[in-house]
C-alpha cells in the first residue's frame, strides 16, 4: 500500500509536497479500525483531502496517476518527447525538472522508489528498499550511469534509453526486484472514476456474472436505499475493437427496477443500461465494484477517488468513509472531497489533509495533525468542520455572492478594474 507521495513542480503543485498515510505520532483513536500494519510501518487506511474547487486537489491525484502511468508506459524512440505539465505561473519551473517518489509496500517489501524529468530525458531515477531501521540502495541513476551491487542492472542500464525508466527496462528483463516493483504500480494502485466505456471498466462490470458477487452488491445496493431489484450483464462489441480483426467484447451492465401502472400497481419489471442511470447510482455501483474486486484480489490495494462525494448525497458519502475505515477492510483509500460535513466523520486527525491556493497560483498541502491546536485533543466534541470554516486551517473559499450576482447582472466591474 502507499505509505507517502513526493512531488515537485507538477501542475499547481510548484514546491515539493508530500502526502503521507503513516499515523502520526502519540495517536491511539481509531487505532484498531482505521489503521493497518505493514512490515516496517504502521499506515492510515483512509485519507480525505478537502479544499475549495481549483486548489488543486485533484492535481494531487494526478500526480500520483502521472508517476503511475510514467512506470507502465515506455516510449519507443529514444527521440520521443517525455509529457510535462510544469507548474505554469512563473517564468522558471518550464525550465526545470519534474520531482515523483514514492514510498510504498508489497507483500514482500517496502520500496521507496522515485525520478526526476524533463521533456528529453530521465535526469535521475532512484529505487530502494525500506528496512525497519535502514535504507539499503538497490540501484541509483543519474543521467547514463548507474551505481548498484547487482551486474545485472549495470548491464540493464546500458540498454536503457535516455526517456526511458530503469525500473521499466530491468522488469523487462526479469529483475526480481524491479519486477516486484512494476507489479505494485500494475496490479495494487487503482483509480477509480466514474462509469466509462473501457476495458478496465468492462473487468469490473463483469464481476456481477457471479450469482454470489450479485448478490453481494444486491444486498449492498438495498440498505444503501436504491431500489434496484437485480442486475444483468451482457457482452457485445466493444468500441475500441479492431474492426479487421474479430471484434473484442465489453461487458454491458443493466439494472432492474418494479415497473408500476398509474395505479401504483405492480406490473412487471423493467432494465436500464447503466449509462442511463444517474451519476450517484453510477458511482456508486463503480465503489462497490472496485471494493469487491480489492477483496477478491488478496487485498493490499490502493485505490484513489478524485470527488468521491460528487452525486452522492451526505448520508450515503459518510456511510462509505465509516465502510473504508472498518475493521473488516484490509485495503486502502485516498480521496478528495469537498463536502465540509465529512470533516466530522469519524476519522482521526492524521487523515485529514487540506489544500488551498495562493495568489500566485501555487497549490498547498497540509495535514490537519499538523496544526499544534489539533494534536493534543480528543476527538469527541470537536468540530473540525466548524474550526475550518472559521480560517482556522486555512484553504476556506473566498466567496462574495453579492458581486457574484452583480457581475451576472453586469453592475460590476471587472476583475481587472477592481485592484486588490
Amino acid at each position: 500500500m502507499l505509505i507517502d507521495f513526493t512531488m515537485k513542480n507538477f501542475k499547481s503543485f510548484k514546491s515539493e509536497t508530500s502526502l503521507s498515510a503513516e499515523v502520526g505520532e502519540r495517536l491511539s483513536k481509531y487505532r484498531q479500525t482505521n489503521t493497518l500494519k505493514t512490515a516496517t510501518t504502521t499506515i492510515l487506511k483512509n485519507l480525505l483531502i478537502f479544499g475549495p474547487n481549483g486548489s488543486g486537489k485533484s492535481n494531487l491525484l494526478d500526480g500520483i496517476q502521472k508517476m503511475q502511468t510514467m512506470v507502465l508506459n515506455n516510449p519507443t524512440k529514444v527521440t520521443e518527447p517525455l509529457s510535462v505539465d510544469n507548474f505554469s505561473f512563473d517564468d522558471r519551473s518550464d525550465t526545470k525538472d519534474t520531482v515523483f517518489r514514492m514510498t510504498f509496500s508489497t507483500t514482500q517489501h517496502t520500496f521507496r522508489y522515485g525520478f526526476s524529468y524533463n521533456r528529453k530525458q530521465v535526469t535521475s531515477e532512484k529505487l530502494e528498499l525500506v528496512l525497519k531501521t535502514s535504507v539499503k540502495p538497490y540501484f541509483v541513476r543519474n543521467g547514463t550511469t548507474v551505481e548498484s551491487s547487482s551486474k545485472l542492472i549495470r548491464e540493464i542500464n546500458q540498454m536503457t534509453k535516455k526517456n526511458s525508466l530503469l525500473l521499466f527496462t530491468a522488469q523487462q528483463h526479469n529483475d526480481a526486484l524491479a519486477t516486484e516493483a512494476f507489479t505494485w504500480f500494475a496490479e495494487n494502485l487503482i483509480f477509480v472514476g466514474d462509469y466509462a466505456v473501457t476495458p478496465v471498466v468492462s473487468e469490473l462490470l463483469g464481476l456481477a456474472q457471479d450469482e454470489s458477487i450479485k448478490a453481494q452488491l444486491l444486498t449492498f445496493l438495498h440498505f444503501a436505499d436504491f431500489n434496484i431489484v437485480d442486475l444483468e450483464v451482457t457482452e457485445q462489441p466493444a468500441a475500441w475493437s479492431n474492426p479487421t480483426v474479430a471484434p473484442a467484447m465489453m461487458n454491458q451492465l443493466f439494472t432492474v427496477h418494479k415497473k408500476y401502472n398509474e395505479n401504483g400497481q405492480l406490473i412487471g419489471k423493467t432494465r436500464l443500461a447503466i449509462a442511463r442511470e444517474s451519476r450517484g447510482t453510477q458511482k456508486i455501483l463503480m465503489i462497490a465494484l472496485a471494493f469487491i474486486n480489492a477483496e477478491l484480489t488478496s487485498n493490499d490495494k490502493t485505490l484513489l477517488f478524485d470527488e468521491f462525494d460528487d452525486s452522492l448525497h451526505l448520508e450515503l458519502s459518510q456511510a462509505m468513509i465509516k465502510i473504508f475505515n472498518s475493521q473488516a477492510n484490509q485495503n486502502q483509500f485516498i480521496l478528495t472531497t469537498h463536502e465540509l460535513q465529512l470533516l466530522d466523520s469519524e476519522v482521526r486527525v492524521d487523515q485529514i489533509y487540506l489544500v488551498e491556493k495562493d495568489f500566485k497560483g501555487e497549490s498547498d498541502l497540509n495535514a490537519i495533525f499538523d496544526f499544534k491546536d489539533t494534536r493534543h485533543t480528543t476527538r469527541n466534541g470537536i468540530s473540525y468542520m466548524k474550526r475550518y470554516l472559521e480560517g482556522r486551517f486555512g484553504a476556506t473559499p473566498i466567496i462574495d455572492s453579492d458581486r457574484m450576482l452583480a457581475a451576472l447582472t453586469k453592475k460590476v466591474k471587472s476583475p481587472n478594474e477592481l485592484g486588490d
